[in-house]
């Protein structure tokens, strides 16, 4: 009885061991295109999940709408176009209305102590205006047109740097998701193996070390999918603060992390962003504006010709009685000539040459800046593209070795520590690719900003 007794429980052993080897299926692996696993919130609920999907195009959208440092730039846009009209108001006429009613006394030439008071009242309308100033009234309103344009570039710049910033924290978001997918296959593939170490330790063919050693893996994996859960969250954070908004629902992202061609040569992006860039357009509208006002200083040693004229009714009642009030009134063409002001304006055309040349160096280095952050991205965009290439490879080869060490490891040819180096191996793999494809969406980000375009 005994002898049937124990053949009967090793012939439960082996197959409870063939169901360990066969009935359990093998983990499927991450999908090799992180560009799927990134899409939608991973570890959200279901209601979450069926939102619609936010793509990147509403994220700048948003970001233009709602963000601070946007809406500063374009009040400083109207606050410039103000500016404008201001100049603009010396082709105008300036007319003013007086009234004043005035109460005084004399003292008599015979007699210190006689005094007479009497009432004067003034009621008079005063128009003046420029006729002509050899230039200088038109100079300063193209200068402020100038400044108008600069500052509409530099809001131009603002957005997109925003922008960019918005971009980046939403390919972070892409990023986070695509790292929880990779951990939770990697919790499934470790749960897998401790099922089996734990089946093979009960049959009597792995020692105990097995089953705690496959323990500790899961306990590892289980708290890097944590930490990746909450990388989840702060990079959802990230993206509502960079959008400007206070808050904003979470939902599944429409863009994808796969890798798309940049269609210009280096030599093109740099042409191109020569052509483009907010800062350099900005540069040349300040030359052109600081050029305006050399020519204003210039224009100060020429004469101003003026035009006042007034109308009124005056009446005192030193002679005749006050009232009815008299009219009075006086027409007066003026030609102001300078002669000669302390030096003041030689040095008003010193004052505005060297601005012009300050601005002029500043646009050159910016220039060099521009040459090299095109440069620069350019080669990181070109290295990333062959290090997801390279990343891509790996996986695969992570992918093979892992199921050959768990087919050896099932038929008993390989120890656990295998297993889990495979294991470990292809969460690197993965990791990597993923940090590699969302290093390329940066690169490409940070290049279409570097030739000027959001």
């Amino acid at each position: 009885m005994k002898q049937y007794k124990r053949a009967g429980l090793r012939l439960q052993g082996w197959c409870f061991l063939a169901i360990l080897l066969f009935g359990f299926p093998t983990p499927a692996a991450p999908a090799d295109n992180p560009a799927v696993l990134a899409q939608g919130a991973v570890g959200t609920p279901p209601a979450t999940q069926a939102a619609k999907p936010l793509t990147l195009d509403e994220v700048v959208r948003i970001t233009l709408e709602n963000h601070s440092s946007v809406k500063s730039a374009q009040f400083q846009i109207r606050a410039q176009d103000a500016v404008v009209h201001q100049q603009m108001a010396a082709y105008y006429p300036t007319v003013n209305f007086n009234n004043t009613y005035r109460i005084a006394n004399t003292v008599s030439d015979t007699s210190a102590t006689a005094s007479k008071a009497f009432d004067s009242v003034f009621s008079t309308t005063n128009v003046t205006m420029t006729l002509y100033n050899f230039g200088k009234r038109e100079g300063l309103v193209q200068s402020a047109r100038d400044t108008l344009d600069a500052t509409q570039y530099a809001y131009n710049t603002t957005a997109n740097n925003i922008v960019l910033a918005a971009k980046q924290a939403y390919y972070g978001v892409l990023q986070a998701n695509a790292l929880v997918r990779v951990n939770e296959d990697t919790v499934k593939s470790r749960d897998l193996t401790l099922r089996q170490a734990q089946g093979f330790y009960e049959v009597g063919t792995k020692p105990k070390s097995d089953v705690t050693q496959a323990e500790a893996n899961l306990y590892l994996a289980e708290a890097n999918l944590i930490t990746a859960r909450n990388g989840v969250e702060v990079a959802w954070a990230n993206l509502i603060n960079a959008m400007g908004v206070d808050d904003y629902p979470k939902q599944p992202l429409a863009e994808d992390l796969s890798v798309t061609p940049f269609p210009m040569s280096l030599d093109e992006a740099k042409k191109t962003a020569f052509a483009s860039r907010p800062e350099l357009l900005q540069f040349d509208a300040q030359l052109k504006a600081q050029d305006q006002l050399i020519a204003v200083a210039r224009r100060n040693h020429l004469p101003d010709f003026l035009f006042a004229s007034s109308y009124g009714r005056r009446g005192n009642d030193t002679v005749t009685n006050l009232f009815p009030l008299q009219p009075s009134w006086q027409v007066q063409l003026s030609l102001t000539i300078p002669i000669f002001n302390g030096f003041q304006t030689t040095y008003q055309v010193q004052q505005a040459l060297n601005n012009y040349y300050s601005i002029k160096e500043q646009e050159r280095v910016e220039r060099q800046q521009v040459a090299l952050q095109v440069q620069q991205n350019y080669l990181n965009l070109t290295a990333a593209q062959e290090v997801v290439k390279a990343s891509e490879a790996a996986v695969r080869a992570a992918k093979e070795n892992l199921e050959l060490h768990q087919g050896r490891y099932q038929v008993g040819y390989a120890p656990l520590v295998e297993v889990t180096d495979a294991q470990t191996t292809l969460t690197t793999a993965q990791t990597n690719y993923v940090n590699a494809l969302v290093a390329y969406k940066l690169s490409l980000a940070q290049l279409l900003n570097a030739i000027g375009r959001q």
